[in-house]
């Protein structure tokens, strides 16, 4: 089920991240003799005595069930992964988000937070500059139902997101410890080369060939596609992370240094990588690297820190809250 919710979370429709359709307390509940009674009716889930509404879901289910269909095929929904509907991991993972986000709203008001007007009034309208230029989002929330009601607390919504965001970030910042640590130990460039064929039976001959000691810049020359790097022997110099595809990326920053590595396929064929070397931050500021590029690998440890902190303040946000959820209210018995 888990690589089911990381497909899920890699299509974002506009504002998607935007916390929103959490009733307040007032508008959901009544209180008799200093107990809050809260209307569970429309509810798809109560956190806090705040409900989320099925309004609400229903909104975010169209326009996710309208992006999947156009891009993976109206059937994406009843296609089984696991043993399990993609629909209803769909729906899973919709209220679970929604669940997210009124928590978040409500430790950010919490803390005395406040959404200024005027920067309310320029997202909102940037929102509705961009729905105007793009008519074909405009059509598809139009049909769903996209109220500016709706609107308006996406734009709210994504305030208070951008503050929560904040809170991580100074949960990272506050490691100072780990930080240094990883500093020290954590690879941020490997410096590599590699021999690029287009078949298996390719690469496992070039790979022998190598093994039993023939010359990596001449078999380069022989046999390599990348015509970028024959002239330099099949060295790709230094690079960081995200330049490469992934898969060539997970073997130069684990391989290890001086070892020629199995043939590693991606979409442009199969790699034969020799890491020559891996340099942390501790040793590019012994090198003399420049303030600016350090800083910029600096952030990017941070920035691989933000998954994992945020997961621990949401969950410690869970713990802390009364949490429950009406699933049974958006599954349908059949979905055709």
């Amino acid at each position: 089920m888990s690589n089911l919710r990381k497909i899920t979370a890699l299509l974002l429709v506009v504002l998607m991240v935007a916390l929103t359709g959490c009733g307040a307390k007032e508008e959901n509940g009544v209180t008799t003799e200093g107990v809050t009674k809260v209307d569970r009716t429309n509810a798809v889930a109560v956190v806090n005595d705040e409900v989320v509404d099925i309004d609400t879901f229903n909104i975010y289910y169209a326009m996710y069930e309208t992006a999947y269909k156009q891009y993976y095929g109206e059937d994406i929904l009843t296609q089984e992964f696991e043993g399990v509907k993609f629909g209803d991991v769909l729906r899973e993972d919709i209220l679970d988000m929604l669940v997210q986000d009124s928590l978040i709203r409500s430790y950010v008001l919490s803390t005395g937070f406040t959404i200024k007007d005027d920067v309310f009034k320029e997202k909102y309208d940037e929102l509705k500059a961009m729905l105007e230029e793009d008519t074909e989002t405009k059509t598809m929330y139009d049909t769903i139902g996209v109220t500016d009601a709706f609107l308006e607390k996406q734009v709210q919504g994504s305030i208070l997101m951008e503050e929560f965001t904040n809170t991580v970030n100074g949960m990272i910042d506050a490691e100072t410890a780990r930080l240094e640590e990883l500093y020290k130990t954590e690879p941020v460039q490997v410096s590599a080369r590699h021999i690029l064929v287009a078949d298996e039976e390719t690469a496992a001959e070039v790979k022998t060939k190598l093994d039993a000691g023939e010359d990596f810049a001449e078999l380069v020359t022989q046999y390599s596609t990348d015509t970028g790097s024959v002239a330099t022997g099949g060295d790709l110099g230094y690079f960081p992370r995200g330049v490469m595809v992934a898969e060539f990326e997970e073997a130069a920053f684990t391989q290890p240094i001086g070892e020629i590595g199995e043939p590693v396929q991606s979409s442009f064929g199969y790699h034969i990588i020799k890491v020559e070397d891996r340099q942390t931050i501790a040793e590019l500021i012994e090198a003399g690297e420049d303030e600016a590029v350090i800083n910029d690998f600096k952030q990017q440890i941070k920035d691989s820190l933000y998954n994992e902190y945020y997961t621990k303040k949401i969950d410690e946000l869970k713990a802390a809250a009364s949490i429950e959820t009406f699933i049974d209210k958006v599954t349908p018995k059949t979905e055709g």
